[in-house]
């Protein structure tokens, strides 16, 4: 995907995460929450990855900081922790705003990946 898509897909996110009628049949913005489910989407892992951190960029309000910990990252670290867990570790020290993201991810993953998250985890919330 393109930057502008990333862009796209993040403001997308963000305002279907804070829209009450998201959940009813035909939402317009549904596929912005859906391109992180791996059952339904065939979206590259890298893209992902690059959209939850540009929703992060974006500072959106806590409730969609929360659905954006315990979703997309936590499924990200949970399905493909091998190959991230370098990238979300090096995040971590550098961002206080990814730090303060994997606050809100549980439990997930092999042992050895989920030792290296806690390590990299702010706060739990």
């Amino acid at each position: 995907m393109t930057h502008e898509e990333i862009e796209y897909w993040a403001h997308a996110y963000i305002q279907a995460q804070i829209d009450p009628k998201r959940l009813q049949a035909g939402y317009p913005l549904w596929w912005a929450i859906e391109r992180f489910m791996p059952v339904v989407s065939k979206v590259d892992t890298e893209d992902c990855w690059l959209c939850i951190l540009e929703i992060l960029r974006l500072s959106p309000s806590e409730e969609v900081l929360a659905v954006l910990a315990a979703g997309p990252l936590e499924d990200l670290i949970d399905d493909h922790g091998p190959v991230f867990i370098d990238r979300v570790e090096t995040e971590s020290r550098r961002s206080p705003a990814f730090r303060h993201l994997l606050g809100g991810v549980w439990k997930s993953s092999t042992p050895e990946i989920w030792a290296r998250v806690e390590k990299a985890q702010g706060a739990l919330w």
